[in-house]
Protein backbone atom coordinates (compact mmCIF):
# COMPACT_ATOMS: atom_id res chain seq x y z
CA UNK A 1 0.00 0.00 0.00
CA UNK A 2 1.48 3.47 -1.36
CA UNK A 3 1.19 5.73 1.61
CA UNK A 4 3.04 9.36 0.02
CA UNK A 5 2.88 10.78 -3.16
CA UNK A 6 5.21 10.38 -5.99
CA UNK A 7 7.46 13.49 -7.31
CA UNK A 8 6.15 16.38 -9.86
CA UNK A 9 7.57 15.58 -13.39
CA UNK A 10 9.06 18.64 -14.90
CA UNK A 11 7.07 20.02 -17.82
CA UNK A 12 7.77 22.99 -20.67
CA UNK A 13 6.31 25.96 -20.72
CA UNK A 14 5.07 25.58 -24.27
CA UNK A 15 3.12 22.38 -22.95
CA UNK A 16 0.32 24.53 -20.44
CA UNK A 17 -0.70 26.44 -23.82
CA UNK A 18 -0.30 29.50 -22.72
CA UNK A 19 -0.61 32.44 -25.90
CA UNK A 20 3.02 32.82 -28.10
CA UNK A 21 2.40 36.71 -27.33
CA UNK A 22 1.89 36.28 -23.52
CA UNK A 23 5.42 34.70 -23.45
CA UNK A 24 6.92 37.41 -25.67
CA UNK A 25 5.48 40.28 -23.64
CA UNK A 26 7.24 38.58 -20.56
CA UNK A 27 10.18 37.54 -22.28
CA UNK A 28 9.75 33.98 -21.14
CA UNK A 29 11.09 31.12 -23.59
CA UNK A 30 8.46 28.45 -24.24
CA UNK A 31 11.62 26.32 -23.86
CA UNK A 32 11.75 27.03 -19.94
CA UNK A 33 11.41 23.86 -18.14
CA UNK A 34 8.71 24.07 -15.01
CA UNK A 35 9.36 22.15 -12.10
CA UNK A 36 5.72 22.19 -10.72
CA UNK A 37 2.92 24.58 -9.62
CA UNK A 38 1.14 25.55 -6.84
CA UNK A 39 -1.45 28.24 -5.03
CA UNK A 40 0.38 27.66 -1.88
CA UNK A 41 3.22 29.83 -1.30
CA UNK A 42 4.82 27.93 1.30
CA UNK A 43 5.16 25.21 -1.28
CA UNK A 44 6.97 27.27 -4.21
CA UNK A 45 10.30 26.04 -5.57
CA UNK A 46 12.50 27.13 -8.12
CA UNK A 47 10.99 27.23 -11.49
CA UNK A 48 7.02 26.77 -10.24
CA UNK A 49 4.55 28.61 -11.18
CA UNK A 50 2.86 30.45 -8.34
CA UNK A 51 -1.18 30.82 -8.55
CA UNK A 52 -2.33 33.70 -6.46
CA UNK A 53 -6.06 32.97 -6.60
CA UNK A 54 -8.69 34.99 -4.34
CA UNK A 55 -9.58 33.59 -0.86
CA UNK A 56 -12.29 33.96 1.91
CA UNK A 57 -10.20 35.79 3.96
CA UNK A 58 -7.22 37.19 1.81
CA UNK A 59 -6.07 37.54 -1.33
CA UNK A 60 -2.94 35.15 -2.43
CA UNK A 61 -1.35 37.72 -4.18
CA UNK A 62 -0.10 39.07 -0.97
CA UNK A 63 1.86 35.88 -0.02
CA UNK A 64 3.60 36.93 -3.59
CA UNK A 65 7.15 37.88 -1.91
CA UNK A 66 7.05 34.20 0.19
CA UNK A 67 6.59 32.64 -3.56
CA UNK A 68 9.41 34.53 -5.23
CA UNK A 69 11.22 34.72 -2.72
CA UNK A 70 11.21 30.48 -2.93
CA UNK A 71 12.10 30.77 -6.52
CA UNK A 72 8.65 31.14 -8.83
CA UNK A 73 8.80 31.81 -12.44
CA UNK A 74 5.79 33.02 -12.88
CA UNK A 75 2.79 34.35 -11.24
CA UNK A 76 -0.94 33.53 -12.57
CA UNK A 77 -3.46 35.93 -10.90
CA UNK A 78 -6.47 38.17 -11.49
CA UNK A 79 -6.61 41.58 -11.48
CA UNK A 80 -6.90 42.12 -8.20
CA UNK A 81 -3.83 40.37 -7.33
CA UNK A 82 -2.01 42.07 -10.08
CA UNK A 83 -2.52 45.34 -8.05
CA UNK A 84 -1.87 43.54 -4.88
CA UNK A 85 1.56 42.57 -6.94
CA UNK A 86 2.61 45.56 -8.62
CA UNK A 87 2.30 47.97 -5.46
CA UNK A 88 4.98 45.54 -3.76
CA UNK A 89 7.04 46.26 -6.26
CA UNK A 90 8.01 42.80 -7.60
CA UNK A 91 9.81 42.14 -10.75
CA UNK A 92 8.07 38.77 -11.97
CA UNK A 93 5.84 38.17 -14.80
CA UNK A 94 2.26 38.46 -13.98
CA UNK A 95 -0.63 36.59 -16.21
CA UNK A 96 -4.00 38.00 -15.46
CA UNK A 97 -6.59 35.58 -15.95
CA UNK A 98 -10.13 36.26 -15.99
CA UNK A 99 -10.51 32.75 -14.51
CA UNK A 100 -7.62 31.82 -12.88
CA UNK A 101 -8.96 28.59 -10.91
CA UNK A 102 -10.10 27.33 -14.23
CA UNK A 103 -6.85 27.61 -15.24
CA UNK A 104 -4.71 26.02 -12.11
CA UNK A 105 -6.91 23.09 -13.23
CA UNK A 106 -6.27 23.06 -16.98
CA UNK A 107 -2.14 23.41 -16.18
CA UNK A 108 -2.68 20.74 -13.45
CA UNK A 109 -3.99 18.43 -15.56
CA UNK A 110 -0.88 19.57 -18.51
CA UNK A 111 1.42 18.55 -15.57
CA UNK A 112 -0.27 15.15 -14.38
CA UNK A 113 -1.56 14.08 -18.09
CA UNK A 114 -2.71 10.11 -16.53
CA UNK A 115 -5.62 9.48 -15.53
CA UNK A 116 -7.97 6.02 -14.13
CA UNK A 117 -10.57 5.31 -16.77
CA UNK A 118 -13.26 5.05 -14.56
CA UNK A 119 -13.79 7.89 -11.76
CA UNK A 120 -16.98 8.60 -10.05
CA UNK A 121 -17.72 11.88 -8.48
CA UNK A 122 -20.18 11.94 -5.53
CA UNK A 123 -21.95 15.17 -4.04
CA UNK A 124 -24.72 15.78 -1.47
CA UNK A 125 -24.62 17.03 2.11
CA UNK A 126 -25.27 13.25 3.73
CA UNK A 127 -23.85 10.30 2.03
CA UNK A 128 -21.00 11.00 0.11
CA UNK A 129 -18.36 9.34 2.23
CA UNK A 130 -20.57 6.44 2.81
CA UNK A 131 -21.10 6.31 -1.22
CA UNK A 132 -17.33 6.22 -2.26
CA UNK A 133 -16.01 3.64 0.71
CA UNK A 134 -18.84 0.86 -0.42
CA UNK A 135 -18.07 1.60 -4.15
CA UNK A 136 -14.74 1.09 -3.33
CA UNK A 137 -15.08 -1.73 -1.02
CA UNK A 138 -17.10 -3.56 -3.93
CA UNK A 139 -14.95 -2.72 -6.61
CA UNK A 140 -12.38 -4.89 -4.13
CA UNK A 141 -14.52 -7.66 -3.86
CA UNK A 142 -15.15 -8.20 -7.58
CA UNK A 143 -11.20 -7.64 -7.44
CA UNK A 144 -10.58 -4.03 -9.03
CA UNK A 145 -7.80 -1.95 -8.25
CA UNK A 146 -9.68 0.52 -6.84
CA UNK A 147 -9.22 3.74 -4.26
CA UNK A 148 -11.90 6.11 -2.94
CA UNK A 149 -11.04 10.19 -2.11
CA UNK A 150 -13.04 12.13 0.24
CA UNK A 151 -13.59 13.02 3.98
CA UNK A 152 -11.45 9.99 5.71
CA UNK A 153 -8.51 11.16 3.26
CA UNK A 154 -7.47 8.43 -0.08
CA UNK A 155 -8.15 4.79 0.75
CA UNK A 156 -7.73 2.05 -1.02
CA UNK A 157 -4.55 0.78 -2.64
CA UNK A 158 -3.12 4.28 -1.40
CA UNK A 159 -3.60 5.25 2.09
CA UNK A 160 -3.04 9.25 2.59
CA UNK A 161 -4.54 11.97 5.22
CA UNK A 162 -5.98 15.05 3.19
CA UNK A 163 -6.73 18.22 4.98
CA UNK A 164 -10.04 18.91 2.86
CA UNK A 165 -12.56 16.33 1.59
CA UNK A 166 -11.92 17.41 -1.69
CA UNK A 167 -8.50 18.09 -2.30
CA UNK A 168 -6.96 21.13 -3.50
CA UNK A 169 -5.98 21.29 -7.68
CA UNK A 170 -2.74 20.36 -7.67
CA UNK A 171 -3.31 17.51 -5.46
CA UNK A 172 -6.15 15.94 -6.94
CA UNK A 173 -4.61 16.18 -10.44
CA UNK A 174 -1.35 14.85 -8.97
CA UNK A 175 -3.40 12.25 -7.09
CA UNK A 176 -5.29 10.77 -9.78
CA UNK A 177 -2.06 10.35 -12.09
CA UNK A 178 0.09 8.63 -9.32
CA UNK A 179 -2.95 6.11 -9.30
CA UNK A 180 -2.82 5.81 -13.04
CA UNK A 181 0.28 5.08 -13.31
CA UNK A 182 0.50 2.23 -10.28
CA UNK A 183 -2.92 0.69 -12.61
CA UNK A 184 -5.89 2.15 -10.19
CA UNK A 185 -8.71 1.86 -12.56
CA UNK A 186 -11.27 2.47 -10.26
CA UNK A 187 -11.64 6.20 -8.43
CA UNK A 188 -14.90 7.04 -6.11
CA UNK A 189 -14.32 10.98 -4.95
CA UNK A 190 -16.36 12.98 -2.86
CA UNK A 191 -16.97 16.31 -4.16
CA UNK A 192 -17.81 18.95 -2.29
CA UNK A 193 -19.46 22.26 -2.56
CA UNK A 194 -16.65 24.28 -1.93
CA UNK A 195 -14.70 21.72 -3.93
CA UNK A 196 -17.24 22.34 -6.59
CA UNK A 197 -17.29 25.98 -6.51
CA UNK A 198 -13.38 26.53 -6.14
CA UNK A 199 -13.14 24.52 -9.34
CA UNK A 200 -11.00 22.08 -7.61
CA UNK A 201 -11.83 19.19 -9.79
CA UNK A 202 -12.48 20.95 -13.00
CA UNK A 203 -9.61 18.93 -15.79
CA UNK A 204 -11.85 15.67 -14.83
CA UNK A 205 -14.02 13.71 -16.88
CA UNK A 206 -16.33 11.71 -14.44
CA UNK A 207 -18.25 8.47 -16.09
CA UNK A 208 -21.33 9.21 -13.32
CA UNK A 209 -21.78 11.74 -10.85
CA UNK A 210 -24.34 10.94 -8.21
CA UNK A 211 -26.34 13.32 -6.03
CA UNK A 212 -27.56 11.88 -2.29
CA UNK A 213 -29.75 14.64 -0.91
CA UNK A 214 -29.25 18.33 0.01
CA UNK A 215 -30.15 19.60 3.77
CA UNK A 216 -28.63 22.43 5.42
CA UNK A 217 -24.73 23.05 5.41
CA UNK A 218 -21.69 25.37 5.21
CA UNK A 219 -23.68 28.58 5.88
CA UNK A 220 -20.74 30.40 6.95
CA UNK A 221 -19.74 29.73 2.79
CA UNK A 222 -22.57 29.62 0.77
CA UNK A 223 -24.75 31.58 2.75
CA UNK A 224 -28.25 30.56 2.06
CA UNK A 225 -29.69 26.76 0.72
CA UNK A 226 -29.14 28.06 -2.77
CA UNK A 227 -25.99 29.15 -3.58
CA UNK A 228 -24.91 25.73 -1.84
CA UNK A 229 -27.40 23.82 -4.23
CA UNK A 230 -25.98 25.40 -7.10
CA UNK A 231 -22.27 24.67 -5.76
CA UNK A 232 -23.67 21.06 -6.52
CA UNK A 233 -24.87 21.90 -9.96
CA UNK A 234 -21.68 21.91 -11.26
CA UNK A 235 -20.74 18.42 -10.75
CA UNK A 236 -23.50 17.83 -13.62
CA UNK A 237 -23.26 20.95 -15.51
CA UNK A 238 -19.53 20.78 -16.24
CA UNK A 239 -18.01 17.54 -15.13
CA UNK A 240 -19.05 14.50 -16.31
CA UNK A 241 -18.06 13.17 -19.38
CA UNK A 242 -20.65 13.92 -22.46
CA UNK A 243 -21.45 9.45 -22.62
CA UNK A 244 -21.27 9.32 -19.08
CA UNK A 245 -24.37 9.10 -16.40
CA UNK A 246 -26.02 10.76 -12.97
CA UNK A 247 -27.41 8.78 -9.93
CA UNK A 248 -30.09 10.78 -8.71
CA UNK A 249 -31.86 10.57 -5.35
CA UNK A 250 -35.17 11.97 -5.83
CA UNK A 251 -36.83 12.37 -2.65
CA UNK A 252 -36.35 15.97 -2.55
CA UNK A 253 -37.46 18.62 -4.79
CA UNK A 254 -33.29 19.34 -5.04
CA UNK A 255 -33.12 15.58 -6.40
CA UNK A 256 -35.44 16.38 -9.24
CA UNK A 257 -34.05 19.37 -10.51
CA UNK A 258 -30.25 17.64 -10.07
CA UNK A 259 -32.78 15.15 -12.59
CA UNK A 260 -33.84 17.97 -15.09
CA UNK A 261 -29.99 19.01 -15.28
CA UNK A 262 -29.24 15.37 -16.68
CA UNK A 263 -31.60 14.56 -18.63
CA UNK A 264 -30.84 18.32 -20.12
CA UNK A 265 -27.38 17.08 -21.12
CA UNK A 266 -28.84 13.27 -21.83
CA UNK A 267 -26.62 11.50 -19.89
CA UNK A 268 -27.71 8.31 -19.22
CA UNK A 269 -29.93 8.05 -15.59
CA UNK A 270 -30.76 5.68 -12.91
CA UNK A 271 -33.01 7.27 -10.07
CA UNK A 272 -33.24 6.29 -6.53
CA UNK A 273 -35.23 6.77 -3.40
CA UNK A 274 -38.61 5.92 -1.60
CA UNK A 275 -40.29 8.03 -4.41
CA UNK A 276 -42.51 5.97 -6.77
CA UNK A 277 -40.71 7.24 -9.98
CA UNK A 278 -37.90 5.46 -8.55
CA UNK A 279 -35.66 3.11 -10.84
CA UNK A 280 -34.28 1.28 -8.02
CA UNK A 281 -37.16 1.84 -5.12
CA UNK A 282 -36.66 1.39 -1.26
CA UNK A 283 -39.83 -1.02 -0.42
CA UNK A 284 -39.50 -1.66 3.16
CA UNK A 285 -37.35 -1.61 6.00
CA UNK A 286 -37.25 -4.32 9.45
CA UNK A 287 -34.34 -3.18 11.56
CA UNK A 288 -32.85 -5.43 14.59
CA UNK A 289 -29.70 -4.72 16.92
CA UNK A 290 -27.31 -6.41 13.89
CA UNK A 291 -28.69 -4.10 11.15
CA UNK A 292 -31.44 -4.37 8.60
CA UNK A 293 -33.26 -6.29 6.27
CA UNK A 294 -33.95 -4.27 2.98
CA UNK A 295 -36.50 -4.62 0.75
CA UNK A 296 -36.15 -3.00 -3.15
CA UNK A 297 -37.49 -3.02 -6.46
CA UNK A 298 -35.10 -3.10 -9.45
CA UNK A 299 -35.36 -3.47 -13.48
CA UNK A 300 -39.06 -5.18 -12.72
CA UNK A 301 -37.34 -7.80 -9.90
CA UNK A 302 -37.72 -7.39 -5.89
CA UNK A 303 -35.19 -8.26 -3.98
CA UNK A 304 -34.42 -8.39 -0.06
CA UNK A 305 -30.83 -8.01 1.43
CA UNK A 306 -29.58 -8.06 4.79
CA UNK A 307 -27.51 -5.27 5.64
CA UNK A 308 -24.46 -5.51 9.03
CA UNK A 309 -25.30 -1.61 8.87
CA UNK A 310 -27.09 0.22 11.60
CA UNK A 311 -29.10 3.37 10.22
CA UNK A 312 -32.45 3.37 7.55
CA UNK A 313 -30.85 6.44 5.92
CA UNK A 314 -28.09 3.77 5.01
CA UNK A 315 -30.27 1.74 2.33
CA UNK A 316 -30.27 5.41 0.19
CA UNK A 317 -26.36 4.79 0.36
CA UNK A 318 -26.13 1.04 -0.14
CA UNK A 319 -29.00 1.42 -3.50
CA UNK A 320 -27.26 4.35 -4.63
CA UNK A 321 -23.60 2.35 -4.83
CA UNK A 322 -25.66 -0.33 -6.90
CA UNK A 323 -26.68 2.47 -9.60
CA UNK A 324 -23.56 3.52 -9.82
CA UNK A 325 -21.49 0.31 -10.23
CA UNK A 326 -24.52 -0.98 -13.03
CA UNK A 327 -24.03 2.55 -14.60
CA UNK A 328 -20.16 1.23 -14.36
CA UNK A 329 -20.89 -1.70 -16.17
CA UNK A 330 -20.67 -4.38 -13.09
CA UNK A 331 -23.41 -7.20 -13.07
CA UNK A 332 -26.27 -6.22 -11.54
CA UNK A 333 -26.97 -9.57 -9.50
CA UNK A 334 -23.37 -9.98 -8.80
CA UNK A 335 -23.45 -6.49 -7.12
CA UNK A 336 -26.67 -7.22 -4.96
CA UNK A 337 -24.82 -10.27 -3.60
CA UNK A 338 -22.05 -8.91 -2.57
CA UNK A 339 -24.10 -5.64 -0.82
CA UNK A 340 -24.11 -7.94 2.65
CA UNK A 341 -20.31 -7.83 3.08
CA UNK A 342 -20.50 -4.11 2.84
CA UNK A 343 -18.69 -2.51 6.50
CA UNK A 344 -19.77 -0.06 8.45
CA UNK A 345 -17.28 3.75 7.25
CA UNK A 346 -15.31 4.80 9.99
CA UNK A 347 -17.59 7.16 11.97
CA UNK A 348 -20.75 7.00 9.86
CA UNK A 349 -23.02 5.23 12.81
CA UNK A 350 -20.16 3.28 13.78
CA UNK A 351 -20.41 0.50 16.08
CA UNK A 352 -17.06 1.15 18.74
CA UNK A 353 -17.98 -0.77 21.85
CA UNK A 354 -20.26 -2.65 23.69
CA UNK A 355 -21.34 -2.40 27.83
CA UNK A 356 -21.39 -5.89 29.71
CA UNK A 357 -25.15 -5.02 30.41
CA UNK A 358 -25.78 -5.03 25.69
CA UNK A 359 -25.53 -1.18 26.02
CA UNK A 360 -24.32 -0.14 22.74
CA UNK A 361 -22.33 2.90 21.47
CA UNK A 362 -21.83 4.08 18.07
CA UNK A 363 -19.93 7.53 16.79
CA UNK A 364 -21.37 9.45 13.80
CA UNK A 365 -20.38 12.52 11.85
CA UNK A 366 -23.59 13.81 12.11
CA UNK A 367 -22.74 17.62 12.32
CA UNK A 368 -25.71 19.21 10.75
CA UNK A 369 -29.54 19.16 12.02
CA UNK A 370 -31.10 16.44 9.27
CA UNK A 371 -28.36 14.50 9.92
CA UNK A 372 -28.38 14.54 13.25
CA UNK A 373 -32.13 13.51 13.28
CA UNK A 374 -31.96 11.20 10.71
CA UNK A 375 -28.79 9.38 13.19
CA UNK A 376 -31.07 9.24 16.13
CA UNK A 377 -34.62 8.98 14.30
CA UNK A 378 -33.21 5.58 13.10
CA UNK A 379 -31.20 3.95 15.51
CA UNK A 380 -34.29 4.06 17.82
CA UNK A 381 -35.96 1.41 15.36
CA UNK A 382 -33.17 -0.62 16.00
CA UNK A 383 -33.25 -0.71 19.97
CA UNK A 384 -36.16 -1.53 22.69
CA UNK A 385 -34.19 1.19 25.26
CA UNK A 386 -33.24 4.62 25.56
CA UNK A 387 -31.64 6.83 23.11
CA UNK A 388 -28.76 8.84 24.63
CA UNK A 389 -27.11 11.95 22.95
CA UNK A 390 -22.98 13.33 23.44
CA UNK A 391 -22.63 16.10 21.08
CA UNK A 392 -21.47 19.82 20.18
CA UNK A 393 -21.28 22.07 17.61
CA UNK A 394 -17.91 23.37 15.61
CA UNK A 395 -16.92 26.91 16.15
CA UNK A 396 -16.13 29.41 13.40
CA UNK A 397 -19.18 27.58 11.71
CA UNK A 398 -22.30 28.50 10.90
CA UNK A 399 -24.66 29.42 14.04
CA UNK A 400 -27.81 28.93 12.85
CA UNK A 401 -26.91 24.94 12.49
CA UNK A 402 -26.83 25.33 16.76
CA UNK A 403 -30.37 25.94 17.44
CA UNK A 404 -31.65 23.45 15.01
CA UNK A 405 -29.47 20.69 16.54
CA UNK A 406 -30.48 21.42 19.87
CA UNK A 407 -33.90 21.07 18.99
CA UNK A 408 -33.36 18.14 17.14
CA UNK A 409 -31.29 16.60 19.94
CA UNK A 410 -34.60 17.22 22.75
CA UNK A 411 -36.84 16.19 20.27
CA UNK A 412 -35.53 12.70 19.34
CA UNK A 413 -33.02 11.81 22.54
CA UNK A 414 -33.64 10.75 26.04
CA UNK A 415 -30.62 12.04 27.15
CA UNK A 416 -27.98 14.73 25.92
CA UNK A 417 -25.16 15.44 27.12
CA UNK A 418 -23.27 18.88 25.42
CA UNK A 419 -20.03 19.01 25.11
CA UNK A 420 -17.05 20.35 23.17
CA UNK A 421 -16.75 19.65 19.61
CA UNK A 422 -13.90 21.91 17.43
CA UNK A 423 -14.72 25.23 18.78
CA UNK A 424 -11.91 26.67 17.50
CA UNK A 425 -11.80 30.05 17.76
CA UNK A 426 -15.13 30.96 19.99
CA UNK A 427 -15.71 30.33 23.43
CA UNK A 428 -16.56 27.03 24.00
CA UNK A 429 -19.01 27.94 26.72
CA UNK A 430 -20.83 30.15 24.50
CA UNK A 431 -21.35 27.44 21.87
CA UNK A 432 -22.87 24.81 24.35
CA UNK A 433 -24.98 27.88 26.17
CA UNK A 434 -26.33 28.87 22.28
CA UNK A 435 -27.58 24.81 21.81
CA UNK A 436 -28.55 24.25 25.15
CA UNK A 437 -30.98 27.21 25.04
CA UNK A 438 -33.08 24.79 22.95
CA UNK A 439 -32.48 21.50 24.26
CA UNK A 440 -33.31 22.15 28.12
CA UNK A 441 -33.03 19.02 29.88
CA UNK A 442 -29.56 18.44 28.57
CA UNK A 443 -26.37 18.69 31.08
CA UNK A 444 -23.32 20.37 29.97
CA UNK A 445 -19.71 18.52 29.96
CA UNK A 446 -17.03 20.56 28.87
CA UNK A 447 -14.55 18.09 28.65
CA UNK A 448 -15.29 15.79 25.62
CA UNK A 449 -13.55 12.80 27.36
CA UNK A 450 -15.63 13.08 30.46
CA UNK A 451 -18.60 13.51 28.51
CA UNK A 452 -18.33 10.27 26.68
CA UNK A 453 -16.96 8.70 30.34
CA UNK A 454 -20.50 10.29 31.72
CA UNK A 455 -22.82 8.93 28.76
CA UNK A 456 -21.96 5.51 28.71
CA UNK A 457 -21.86 5.35 32.27
CA UNK A 458 -26.01 5.88 32.29
CA UNK A 459 -26.41 3.25 29.45
CA UNK A 460 -28.85 -0.01 30.83
CA UNK A 461 -29.53 -2.95 29.08
CA UNK A 462 -30.75 -1.72 25.42
CA UNK A 463 -29.96 1.69 25.34
CA UNK A 464 -27.72 2.86 22.40
CA UNK A 465 -25.34 5.90 22.99
CA UNK A 466 -24.42 8.40 19.70
CA UNK A 467 -21.47 10.59 19.59
CA UNK A 468 -22.32 12.80 17.46
CA UNK A 469 -20.29 15.43 15.10
CA UNK A 470 -16.77 14.32 14.60
CA UNK A 471 -17.15 10.74 13.35
CA UNK A 472 -13.41 9.68 12.25
CA UNK A 473 -11.85 12.95 13.01
CA UNK A 474 -8.42 11.63 15.41
CA UNK A 475 -7.62 15.47 16.88
CA UNK A 476 -9.97 18.47 18.60
CA UNK A 477 -9.48 22.31 17.91
CA UNK A 478 -9.42 24.85 20.52
CA UNK A 479 -7.95 28.60 19.53
CA UNK A 480 -4.62 27.74 17.14
CA UNK A 481 -3.93 24.29 19.14
CA UNK A 482 -4.95 20.40 17.97
CA UNK A 483 -4.59 18.09 20.23
CA UNK A 484 -5.00 14.21 19.60
CA UNK A 485 -8.89 12.86 20.59
CA UNK A 486 -10.65 10.25 18.85
CA UNK A 487 -14.43 9.59 19.89
CA UNK A 488 -14.08 5.93 19.07
CA UNK A 489 -10.71 5.23 21.37
CA UNK A 490 -12.27 7.22 24.02
CA UNK A 491 -15.58 4.94 24.00
CA UNK A 492 -14.00 2.27 24.09
CA UNK A 493 -11.53 3.03 26.88
CA UNK A 494 -14.69 4.21 28.88
CA UNK A 495 -16.41 0.72 28.22
CA UNK A 496 -13.06 -1.20 29.45
CA UNK A 497 -12.72 1.32 32.50
CA UNK A 498 -16.10 1.34 33.66
CA UNK A 499 -16.57 -2.64 32.89
CA UNK A 500 -13.59 -3.33 35.15
CA UNK A 501 -15.15 -0.39 37.80
CA UNK A 502 -18.50 -1.31 38.10
CA UNK A 503 -20.62 1.75 40.19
Amino acid sequence: MVSNLDPISPIKLSELNIPEKVLKNFNISADLILMGISEKSDLIQKDFIFFALPGTKTHGANFAVQAVSRGATLVVSDRQGQGIIKKMGLHIPIYVSEKPREMLASFAASFFKNKPPCMIGVTGTNGKTSVTHYIRQIWEFLGKTAASIGTTGVDGMIDLPLEHTTPDTVKIHRLLNQMANQGINHVAIEASSHGLLQRRLHGIKFLVGSFTNLTRDHFDYHKNIESYFKAKCILFERLIHENGGAVVCVDDDYGCRILDIAKSNSYKIVTVGKNKCADIRILSQAFNDEGQKLKFSWKDEEYIISLPLFGDFQAQNVLVTLGILEMCGENCKEVINLLERLKPVPGRMEEVAIKKNGARIFVDYAHTPDALEAALRSIRSHFLGKIHLVFGAGGDRDRGKRALMGKVSSNYSDNVIITDDNPRTENPATIRSEIKKFCPKAIEIGDRAEAILTGIDRLKTGDALIIAGKGHEKTQTFASSTFPFNDAEQASLSVQALDMNPS
